[in-house]
């Protein structure tokens, strides 16, 4: 059961809470129709994106069976799957999507307009310096603007622009961390990138994501200004933490095993609930 849970990145379908965006911010959890749309949504996307990351796998296998980590933790690169296998699972990942895009077909074109960015990145964007964490941080836009779709609303510029540098954020600093641990290669792209460039992205994306985030939050409701001080902390602390050796490359990771983090969401979670209730 391990090994399903690894190969379809199931730790990192906490990206795709992002869907749920457009439903807090607008009518609220309360309203029963919004919700169930937001949850296909929701399942739509965690199919897809499994599909992504072990079509993905199957590109990078030999890369990954170099790198000190994934060699270890890849369900393809550690060969606890043949590609056979991963290729069978990707054909019934993909007849799920379609089955549940049937309930909602305004969807359809941003899945695949995702799976269409995604299969560039894989087979050449990812090779480019900058292009390939813009890409990455497009992929959770996309997600925030499927939630968006699903209930018939438009996508704020505001909550566009604070998604896209939030997870700007995280993707240079996911790069910052591989070139500290494991040098250029854990991928070739770093190559192009240095600490201190990363680092200086990474900053400018954080202050940028803090700001919009403020600016936004505070046009719409002026209960969410409770909320400001919690991402400020959270930005801060994540970024510092990630100067020490022990966080790894994997900010989904980090965010689950530490228990500020869970604390601060879950706060904020509930602050944004009661504001729109």
């Amino acid at each position: 059961m391990k090994k399903f849970y690894q190969l379809l990145r199931v730790n990192h379908y906490i990206k795709n809470f992002l869907v749920f965006a457009p439903l807090l911010f607008t009518s609220g959890v309360d309203n029963t129709d919004n919700l169930i749309l937001s949850f296909q949504a929701f399942l739509i996307f965690c199919l897809i994106a499994s599909t992504v990351y072990i079509v993905n796998d199957i590109f990078d296998i030999r890369l990954d069976r170099r790198h000190p980590r994934k060699k270890k933790n890849r369900p393809l690169a550690s060969r606890k799957f043949s590609l056979t296998q991963a290729k069978l699972i990707v054909i019934v990942l993909i007849l799920l999507s379609i089955m549940l895009i049937n309930f909602n077909r305004e969807l359809i074109n941003v899945t695949i307009c995702y799976l269409l960015i995604n299969f560039l990145y894989t087979i050449y964007l990812k090779k480019i310096p900058l292009i390939d964490i813009f890409t990455l941080s497009s992929n959770y836009i996309l997600r925030v603007y499927a939630g968006c779709v699903a209930l018939n609303v438009d996508l704020s510029n505001w909550m566009a622009v604070t998604v896209f540098f939030g997870a700007l954020f995280i993707s240079a600093l996911k790069r910052k961390q591989e070139l500290f641990l494991y040098g250029s290669i854990s991928r070739k792209v770093l190559n192009y990138y240095s600490l201190n460039g990363l680092k200086k992205i990474v900053d400018i994306s954080a202050i940028l994501s803090i700001i919009f985030y403020s600016l936004y939050v505070i046009s719409i409701n002026d209960k969410l200004f409770l909320t400001i001080p919690l991402v400020v902390y959270g930005v801060i602390r994540y970024n510092y933490l990630s100067d020490g050796r022990n966080f790894s490359d994997s900010p989904v990771d980090e965010i689950l095993k530490d228990r500020q983090n869970i604390l601060i969401i879950l706060v904020w979670l509930l602050i944004v609930i009661n504001s729109t209730i």
